[in-house]
């Protein structure tokens, strides 16, 4: 039966249901996330201080950008950094149908779900598809490259640890002739394809949930709960567990085990 307000009586919870009023001596809230803060206004009608919820965990939309063409193939290390912020992250990437995925990019907006949202998730990502690796360094390889096999075609010979479908791509964005050898890239060439590997730059327009899920950072403020026992230092009697806390994690399972954990320590303390 829904729960339609939660009323402090004496030190007892009791709860309005559609039959009545029922009186518990102690309540968990497990409700989860909300995506706006009147979702919240039940709890903080009781005098709870709630942080404004945001999204968490999504995937960058790239609208029409000829990267999707390579939907499906990943990158094993890549970094990811979100221009004008501090957001950076280096992680095995993902390229879908509708822009990039993948841990770099999970990481990026859990990290960064506030300063996203402040976009309005409208942004530029710089994309290193070399990890950590520096221009300087690039540019070394591409010299050895070029003195050890000067006659092999540029296609066919990739120095660096990239699928084949993105070195084309990548040749292609450099307008760079596949099949000439590495001895003629001319510096102007070799300069863009620098820039390319290390600094490639995307318009993000939007976001998407990572598969069905939908994680918000925000909620009850950490400040209001005892986190010993789980409850509220507002309505004595009444404990919170789960995502409904403003708590939110990187992908990985680290949201399942705060809810798992969270959880463990309301019910344990609502037994003694």
């Amino acid at each position: 039966e829904p729960v339609r307000e939660i009323i402090p009586v004496g030190n007892v919870i009791g709860l309005h249901l559609k039959s009545g009023l029922e009186k518990f001596s102690k309540v968990i809230v497990t409700t989860g996330g909300q995506p706006k803060l009147d979702g919240f206004k039940w709890l903080s009608d009781l005098g709870h201080n709630i942080v404004e919820p945001v999204p968490s965990l999504f995937t960058f939309n790239m609208p029409k950008n000829p990267i999707t063409k390579l939907m499906g193939l990943s990158v094993p290390n890549a970094t990811v950094r979100v221009q004008g912020s501090k957001l950076m992250q280096s992680e095995p990437l993902l390229i879908t149908h509708w822009g990039m995925s993948g841990p770099a990019v999970l990481k990026t907006s859990a990290w960064g779900a506030r300063v996203l949202h402040e976009l309005n998730y409208q942004f530029v990502a710089h994309i290193n598809w070399l990890g950590d690796v520096k221009d300087h360094e690039v540019r070394e390889l591409i010299q050895e490259v070029q003195s050890a096999s000067p006659k092999k075609q540029i296609k066919n010979l990739c120095p660096f640890e990239l699928p084949q479908r993105l070195w084309d791509f990548h040749l292609e964005q450099c307008e760079i002739i596949s099949d000439k050898p590495w001895a003629e890239l001319s510096k102007k060439h070799i300069n863009k394809l620098i820039e390319v590997l290390t600094n490639d730059q995307y318009s993000v327009s939007g976001k998407t949930t990572f598969k069905e899920e939908f994680v918000t950072a925000g909620g009850i403020d950490l400040a209001d709960v005892d986190f010993n026992t789980m409850e509220s230092r507002k309505v004595p009697g009444l404990f919170f567990a789960g995502e409904v806390l403003n708590i939110d994690g990187v992908t990985g399972g680290f949201n399942f085990q705060a809810a798992w954990t969270t959880g463990f320590i309301a019910g344990k303390h609502c037994l003694i």
